[in-house]
């Protein structure tokens, strides 16, 4: 039996070593934002107890990378930074699967290059697994339309039943692959495709009083803005959504013209090679549509509408980008083959000279959390206060979990005032007599002003707002947009 050798192209080596690269810079920043939940309360126990434990997957696998000895910032996010890495292979893989070497080295590169994909490699939560067994899926997809076999079956399963236990959005991409087999029906008998969803379904069954108990704890917290969805999801789709200039936002995060004018250069650097790639996506449909086309509307377009057709009916945030992040290969993959349709060569370039200069733009803001992004610098505003508070200092917050705050100074859950703001619309005489109450005996005042508290709990800004009206000489530090520290000396009584 003759064993043929592998074969791998350079440039898939040269592809995967600039996407480690890209993903390296930043991996032992602060943990932030919902790492929090995975890092202190997810990860505790083998399967996961809390409110998140209808996906239990990569929680279950952070607890044994932690057994493993893996503690700090970097050692955790080695796990979701292997999966991102991963994706760029596979992805190569399936570009060459459904059409040659010239895509699969296209769709390999903007994989490695995606802003989205980068910031998800280096977050501690599912979503870059998520994206990993998106390909993984779309991988045996492919293998059952060429050789069917019962192995491969059961990997399919087997994979799905995970994916669905990672995030529940997840059957939305089962739609897709669904839509596929029923077209290779002539390949692939319906009655196996139903056989193997029904699994699916019926293993599935015994997480439906997990999604009802998440659903009574915390279905009521995800709101939307619906017109700016789906702009939203495409920005995030390319250049990242989080990496634009944006205002204090309010819950559901709306987006409007104002912020269009503000980050006004890169939309419009953005627009001109996106236009041309629109060119290219039309040129792809004047002919019969190739399998690739055919995976993408499988596992982007459907997705969308599906994702839309939700947010609408239930005004809930399912077109949020990271909740979706499966559809993000596939939209890379429509990407690609855009850009491959674009003629003449010259225009080709142009697009690729322009795309790049966006997507360059959007690294330079992600290597910048300070002044751009979701990446709230805990680590740091604690290392901050920790010298500076002393007996005649005061430290206000506004109610909430401050998690992260509290992992990396224990001590700040005494330290801290936590002021309960009423709902009013500007200050009162009655809350600002109530603060000067609060700080007898102060000589300055601290204000830890984080966003996703703000939103909820002061949408007004009430309490900087009255600290502004009894303190002087006001500091401001900001260790990421949606986290403020305020410093103000105190107007003697």
């Amino acid at each position: 039996m003759t064993v043929r050798p592998i074969r791998i192209d350079p440039a898939l080596v040269f592809i995967f070593a600039a996407a480690l690269l890209l993903r390296i810079p930043n991996l032992g920043y602060s943990f932030y934002g919902d790492e929090g939940f995975s890092l202190l309360r997810d990860s505790s126990r083998l399967i996961t107890d809390s409110e998140d434990r209808f996906r239990p997957v990569f929680f279950t696998l952070l607890y044994l990378w932690k057994q493993m000895g893996f503690h700090s910032e970097i050692g955790l996010r080695l796990l979701p930074l292997l999966f991102g890495l991963a994706q760029i292979p596979l992805a190569y893989a399936i570009g060459k699967r459904v059409g040659d070497v010239k895509l699969a080295r296209v769709f390999a590169i903007v994989m490695a290059v995606s802003p989205m994909l980068i910031e998800f490699s280096q977050e501690l939560r599912m979503y870059s697994m998520v994206a990993f067994i998106a390909l993984v899926q779309t991988w045996l997809l492919l293998k059952l339309g060429e050789r069917p076999s019962l192995w491969i079956w059961a990997a399919f399963i087997a994979n799905a039943v995970i994916g669905v236990f990672t995030h529940i959005y997840f059957w939305m991409f089962l739609c897709g692959a669904a839509v596929l087999l029923f077209r290779e029906r002539r390949t692939l008998p319906t009655r196996q495709g139903f056989l193997a969803f029904s699994v699916i379904l019926f293993v599935y069954l015994f997480n439906i009083p997990n999604i009802v108990n998440f659903v009574q704890v915390r279905g009521g917290e995800y709101f939307i803005h619906l017109p700016s969805s789906i702009p939203k999801l495409l920005a995030a789709s390319t250049v990242g959504y989080n990496y634009f200039i944006l205002h204090d936002q309010m819950l559901g995060r709306p987006v409007g013209v104002s912020d269009l004018v503000q980050n006004g250069p890169l939309v419009l650097l953005v627009m001109i090679p996106s236009l041309l790639l629109l060119w290219g996506f039309f040129r792809l449909h004047k002919r019969p549509l190739s399998r690739a086309v055919w995976l993408c509307h499988a596992f982007f377009t459907l997705p969308i509408i599906l994702a839309f057709i939700s947010s609408a009916l239930t005004d809930r945030y399912w077109l949020q980008p990271k909740y979706v992040i499966f559809i993000i290969p596939f939209a890379h993959l429509f990407v690609a083959q855009a850009y491959l349709a674009i003629n003449p060569r010259w225009l080709r370039h142009g697009a690729m000279v322009l795309g790049i200069t966006a997507v360059a733009i959007a690294y330079a803001h992600f290597l910048d959390p300070q002044h751009y992004g979701r990446r709230e610098n805990w680590r740091d505003v604690t290392a901050f206060l920790k010298p500076r508070m002393h007996p005649n200092s005061s430290l206000m917050v506004i109610p909430g979990s401050y998690r992260l705050f509290h992992y990396y100074w224990p001590e700040s859950r005494t330290l801290s005032a936590v002021i309960d703001v009423p709902p009013i619309l500007s200050p009162t005489p009655e809350f600002t007599s109530h603060i000067r109450a609060r700080l007898v005996g102060k000589a300055e005042v601290y204000y830890l002003w984080y966003d996703i508290r703000q939103n909820i709990a002061d949408s007004q800004n009430i309490l900087l707002k009255t600290l502004e009206e009894l303190g002087y000489n006001r500091e401001a530090m900001q260790f990421n947009p949606r986290l403020i520290l305020y410093r103000w000396q105190l107007k003697p009584s």
